[in-house]
């Protein structure tokens, strides 16, 4: 979630018309740094808003970054997403957005990420330093040469630096862009 909106800033300073969808529909974490509105996304998908554009919160610091949170956190988040009017959402704001970025759940731990896939462009993996268990490289690695989500490319997030200017980042350094993980970025 964190990534996701923060991926949003960036494309928003660089003046790009973005939204964020909170597709957790769990949780709602995304949904929290705009203080989780009432209603969102869930309430659309269930039919108890009407009006999408009702439900978009336009942020006051960055003129072009638009957020859609979950609101009503739903007893059934697998079915409102796996609806077909979650992509005629998806398809719908493509056209009005140059950036739509979906912030989903951990993908091991149910369907929703699987079931978004099917309209999204990239797929980007945040995996966590010292966090993920390291038997789980093969996965992803089956992941990305199986194509099981498209585009798929991985950052590792929760590094520390070394010492210097560059710290570990680089093309052979610490962190490296080498081996089986070499698809990075846009």
């Amino acid at each position: 979630s964190f990534l996701s909106l923060n991926l949003g800033v960036c494309f928003a300073i660089k003046d790009k018309k973005v939204l964020v969808i909170d597709g957790d529909l769990r949780h709602g974490s995304l949904s929290a740094s705009i203080n989780s509105p009432e209603k969102g996304l869930s309430d659309y998908l269930a039919r108890k808003v009407d009006s999408l554009d009702s439900i978009i919160y336009h942020s006051d610091e960055y003129k072009t970054l638009d957020i859609l949170p979950i609101g009503t956190v739903p007893p059934n988040p697998a079915e409102l997403i796996a609806d077909p009017r979650f992509g005629e959402v998806v398809n719908s704001l493509k056209g009005r957005y140059e950036f739509v970025i979906i912030d989903c759940p951990p993908i091991d731990i149910v369907t929703d990420a699987k079931i978004i896939d099917e309209f999204v462009d990239r797929t980007v993996f945040v995996l966590r330093a010292g966090l993920l268990d390291k038997a789980l490289l093969p996965e992803l690695e089956k992941l990305y040469n199986n194509g099981e989500y498209k585009n798929i490319c991985y950052v590792l997030n929760g590094t520390t630096s070394g010492s210097g200017y560059y710290g570990h980042y680089g093309y052979y350094g610490h962190y490296g862009y080498y081996g089986h993980y070499g698809h990075y970025g846009y």
